[in-house]
């Protein structure tokens, strides 16, 4: 999946695509994979096809505001009362009538060009969420804080019941990481886990876990904020692992913890 590793919004020319049938079978088939996986994105697709494109409105408006007297000037020039007998009269007509179309036209693109620009962008995805929050989190953050094994346990304890897991310290153990804390978060309606690890060569690494609902698909891989993510779902939960670790080494975490955890 590739959602939406650009700027919130960034997928409207795509989703449109989608809408109108102008994308290719492959595009088409990558892109339904992501709505499964993305609420947001199937927010802003509903958005848009039940009218978030709001043209005819705009149209409305700007025929409202179009300087219907002068435009009914040159077309009386040409019709009223002297209607054209010869084939270069009809030509004239012809071009008038094409110019008042591109002028409307133009003044459309105009007009609706700036509450395109402004619309406001959908809501991120919880990846999004992650990758913004993981970007305030230092290595100098999780050092102080002492990750004592009773703590963290009662932690998990806590943030697995939300989930409906069994978590554990030894379940959620990575090779040379530090198991730092377990936070329970909430995203939307949905329970959102976050446990943080210290890594001494890679800094924070966060795994996180949502209560999504959505089909169970495969790791996936992408960068958000400047950071790696290897993301997949399964029986109705969202899970992945982001940090600046290389994405071989967060897909060899992630292969240990699917097999535990999920």
């Amino acid at each position: 999946m590739t959602d939406s590793a650009a700027e919130p919004g960034s997928d409207d020319a795509l989703l449109t695509g989608y809408l109108d049938g102008e994308i290719t079978g492959a595009e088409r088939a990558a892109l339904e994979q992501r709505l499964l996986a993305e609420p947001a994105l199937k927010v802003r697709l509903d958005q848009l096809g039940g009218g978030g494109r709001a043209f005819g409105t705009a149209f409305d408006a700007l025929l409202a505001a179009a300087p219907q007297q002068r435009l009914s000037a040159m077309l009386a020039d040409v019709i009223g009362g002297r209607a054209p007998r010869r084939r270069d009269g009809w030509r004239r007509f012809a071009a008038i009538a094409a110019a008042i179309v591109i002028f409307i036209a133009g003044a459309a693109a105009g007009a609706l060009w700036p509450s395109l620009v402004t619309r406001a962008p959908a809501s991120p995805g919880w990846r999004q969420v992650v990758a913004e929050y993981q970007s305030l989190t230092t290595a100098e953050t999780l050092a102080a804080i002492p990750g004592a094994p009773e703590t963290i346990s009662a932690e998990l304890s806590v943030v697995g019941q939300k989930l409906s897991l069994d978590l554990t310290a030894n379940k959620l153990a990575l090779p040379d990481l530090a198991l730092k804390e377990a936070q329970l978060f909430q995203f939307g309606d949905k329970p959102l886990v976050q446990v943080a690890y210290l890594s001494p060569a890679d800094g924070p690494i966060a795994f996180c876990i949502i209560a999504s609902g959505t089909p169970d698909a495969g790791f996936d891989f992408e960068q958000r904020e400047g950071y790696n993510i290897v993301y997949w779902t399964k029986a109705g939960r969202g899970y992945m692992l982001i940090g600046k670790a290389p994405q071989t080494e967060l897909q060899a975490f992630a292969d240990g913890l699917a097999a535990r955890i999920s």
